[in-house]
């Protein structure tokens, strides 16, 4: 069963008067400082250039639950590239893996032990402006993981921090502090006021999509059929839902000094999607070759 970490029975940030707010980016910078010690501190996580995190994860999708194995490979300053293995009934897998590559959208996925009729949509790779926000979308992804995990920015996109009150939750009291960056990129960073570690990431974001569909009794619809060489319908997404995401920190454990999140929970919309459980997390690991080449 997905379970979220935390649940924010009642949260009310409070407001500061307004000299509080004018010193708004000092009490964040030091909830920050803060907050990377708690951490290791700031020699430790500058030394990180490298992240690796292996797996398990839970997905919830429609009335079931899927499931299957995980792995995020971060490279600092510009790759991510997450990799899951979905085993969406029996033995039939599905591997997908998205990132990005400096400037480079990586994308990739294809079956195994596939049973006759299942169709996998990823998608069209994306042109004109479509690349462009897809590539936008990366790198706020990007932006996104190395701040929850490592409270560094990104060169590709660069924040400014400001102090918006706290949090009062079932299981304590958080410092909220905000990120936002170019164009309309904003994340806000809940820190636990006793460990100083992050709790939570709340932004805006697209609802996930997701279809698994086994077609049965017949072949596939022909070109004659639609006219659109047989692609029919499936290939027209519904439109883009921006829904908040809440993305719920836990389980830290110490590697070689830095203190990471094990365990990771995610709600969208308001209601629970999917968990990790990270079984190996390796700082600094080396990475083969073509870990981020361009499929």
């Amino acid at each position: 069963m997905l379970r979220v970490l935390m649940s924010l029975l009642s949260v009310g940030l409070t407001i500061a008067s307004l000299a509080a707010q004018a010193a708004g980016d000092a009490k964040a910078a030091d909830l920050l400082r803060q907050a990377r010690a708690a951490l290791g501190g700031d020699s430790r996580l500058a030394a990180v250039r490298a992240l690796s995190c292996s797996g398990t994860y839970t997905r919830a999708l429609d009335d079931r639950q899927l499931s299957g194995d995980l792995t995020i490979a971060l490279q600092l300053p510009d790759k991510l590239l997450r990799t899951e293995s979905m085993r969406p009934m029996g033995d039939f897998t599905v591997i997908t893996a998205v990132g990005i590559n400096g400037d480079v959208l990586l994308r990739d996925q294809h079956t195994v032990n596939a049973p006759a009729g299942a169709m996998i949509r990823m998608g069209p790779v994306p042109t004109g402006d479509a690349a462009v926000q897809a590539l936008r979308n990366a790198r706020a992804d990007l932006a996104r993981t190395v701040f929850a995990l490592l409270l560094t920015t990104t060169p590709s996109l660069p924040v400014e921090l400001s102090y918006a009150g706290e949090a009062e939750a079932a299981d304590g009291r958080a410092d909220v502090v905000d990120a936002k960056g170019p164009g309309s990129f904003a994340m806000r960073l809940f820190i636990d006021k006793s460990t100083h570690r992050p709790l939570m990431m709340t932004y805006k974001g697209v609802s996930p999509q997701m279809r698994i569909l086994t077609q049965r009794g017949g072949p596939p619809p022909s070109a004659d059929a639609h006219g659109d060489g047989g692609r029919g319908a499936l290939d027209a997404p519904a439109a883009p839902e921006i829904v908040d995401i809440d993305l719920y920190l836990d389980n830290y454990k110490s590697v070689d000094g830095v203190w990471l999140p094990h365990h990771v929970s995610r709600s969208v919309g308001g209601k629970p999607a999917e968990e990790w459980i990270f079984t190996s997390v390796k700082v600094n690991p080396a990475f083969t070759p073509d870990t981020f080449a361009a499929k």
